[in-house]
């Protein structure tokens, strides 16, 4: 059986790639990142291709009958609008015209966001939320839904929509939960935003043994699902169990920078999920501490 993964050599496609190839599964990569790190050389890919996601690179894996495709692939934040669109947007369109003109038509599982949804009034995001981006990201993403959406009804084959929250683990270096370790550890003490922002964190091997119980699922359908621990935790109170760990005693200040472009609350319901049979397992307080430990030791 073969899947191809998106973004293979990032962060959350690093993990994925590893956990599918350690269930004998044949995995096939593409990601713009050159994949020498050590980790990734720990992983047994069938094959694994520096470079964009266009139809000349994606043409390499013509001969290849996919099962799934797992679309880990874009950027978050720091780009162009048309950058951001590019590396978003037409990726996930060259990607499902290129799945389309496969006789065998693969299933796929994207990963979108929970910004989807932006300054949602309810305390807990559902999948029947309202939708209202407030972000070129949060709004590239929605558009990546809709273009998987028209691949599902053209082809008849499944699409699962994870809307995820902050998902953190050993190896991300980048995003707010490395960038405030940074910080700490050189004891400065600005912030952006105002630290009452509160996010539903996600451990990175929770969301990847979620992806493999979808692989292993039979439907056909078009379905969304929130993802998170169901729970909401403010950047401020992270900020503090980060300075208990590092043991160091700082008081963070906030520059409101960003205020109008992130969300000030997003939380999931995972009731859905539940009924799916899946629930995270790592408790964050602990999935914090292992994220911590190697940061300093990366840092050493």
């Amino acid at each position: 059986m073969n899947i191809l993964i998106t973004g293979a050599n990032g962060f959350i496609g690093q993990k994925v790639s590893k956990f599918f190839a350690e269930k004998k599964i044949n995995v096939y990569g593409i990601g713009r990142i050159k994949p020498n790190s050590l980790q990734t050389k720990k992983i047994n890919f069938k094959k694994n291709i520096k470079g964009q996601i266009n139809p000349k690179n994606l043409k390499k894996f013509s001969k290849i009958n996919f099962s799934l495709i797992i679309h880990c692939a874009g950027k978050v934040i720091g780009l162009e609008p048309n950058d951001d669109f590019q590396r978003n947007v037409l990726t996930t369109q060259f990607i499902c015209d290129f799945a389309s003109n496969q006789k065998i038509k693969p299933k796929f599982i994207f990963l979108s966001t929970l910004a989807v949804y932006g300054n949602s009034k309810s305390s807990k995001l559902t999948e029947n939320t309202p939708i209202n981006p407030i972000s070129n990201y949060a709004l590239n993403k929605l558009l990546c839904e809709k273009i998987l959406k028209f691949y599902n009804q053209k082809n008849n084959k499944s699409v699962c929509i994870l809307r995820i929250g902050s998902v953190f683990g050993p190896g991300l270096k980048r995003q707010f939960i490395y960038d405030a370790c940074k910080k700490i550890s050189k004891k400065q003490t600005l912030f952006f935003g105002t630290g009452n922002e509160e996010r539903d964190w996600l451990y990175v091997d929770d969301l990847a043994l979620l992806i493999y119980k979808i692989f292993k699922s039979k439907k056909n359908s078009y379905e969304c699902f929130n993802v998170g621990y169901g729970k909401g935790i403010k950047i401020g109170h992270v900020i503090k169990k980060i300075c208990t760990l590092m043991k160091i005693n700082i008081k963070p200040k906030f520059n409101k920078i960003g205020v109008d472009k992130n969300p000030k609350k997003l939380i999931s319901n995972i009731k859905k999920l539940k009924r799916y049979g899946w629930k995270p397992k790592t408790d964050f307080n602990f999935a914090l501490k292992k994220y911590v430990d190697w940061f300093l030791n990366e840092k050493n």
